[in-house]
């Protein structure tokens, strides 16, 4: 039997709450490729290919992850949201908005990931100190502009969350989710790629490696 070198392999990535299908794609193909080159997302960007910039930043079931080391074929069955996603009707988010108010656009080729991660940072944490701030912005790269205009824009986006929940005090917030980064090598094929399912007929969950330092040191 002669041996394939190329295996391909059929799946559904669930995109920004929708089921994008993918035919017949390289196993190897990372999220990062699949996302723009197969499904037209193009906010993702490959800066180093090596999870070392943060401009492929996404949100896997959550967790914040550089697209370009994972195998899309081990997203299957799980949830994925791209920069893309972020906005709510057509309008872009809050934090978008205070990147772009407080000058942290500069060429723009790092601001998709640095928005992820700066929405990422508040989904767990919704009153960071500027250290945790800096700390969260370790992993991204800017040659343009520096960082204090995310700095600021972060503050600006609490501030505005702060006064948002105070008006509207008689609801009740959920409590935030701490992201849970996955230990390096702990990544895998998710078999619903393949038609094989865990206990229960339901995609077993697969974690996702973490390449980002958190070393503390000023962004």
């Amino acid at each position: 039997m002669p041996h394939d070198d190329h295996p391909l392999a059929s799946y559904v990535l669930r995109v920004n709450g929708t089921d994008r299908p993918v035919t017949d794609a390289w196993i190897g193909e990372s999220l990062l490729y699949v996302l723009r080159e197969r499904l037209g997302l193009a906010g993702a960007k490959d800066g180093c290919s090596q999870g070392e910039c943060g401009a492929c930043n996404v949100q896997v079931d959550g967790r914040l992850v550089a697209s370009c080391l994972v195998p899309a074929v081990t997203a299957a069955g799980n949830e994925v949201r791209t920069v893309e996603g972020l906005a709510q009707d057509g309008r872009p988010s809050d934090v978008q908005r205070a990147l772009a108010r407080c000058g942290a656009v500069q060429c723009g080729f790092c601001v998709p990931g640095m928005a992820m991660t700066v929405h990422n940072l508040l989904e767990g944490n919704p009153a960071p100190t500027e250290l945790e701030t800096r700390q969260a912005l370790c992993g991204n790269l800017c040659r343009c502009s520096g960082y204090r205009g995310v700095v600021d824009a972060v503050k600006e986006v609490v501030a505005e969350r702060e006064a948002y929940d105070e008006d509207d005090a008689d609801g009740e917030a959920d409590p935030p989710r701490i992201p849970h980064q996955a230990g390096p090598g702990a990544g895998g094929v998710n078999p619903s790629a393949f038609g094989v399912t865990g206990p229960g007929d339901q995609p077993q969950d697969q974690p996702y490696d973490q390449s980002h330092g958190q070393d503390g040191g000023q962004a």
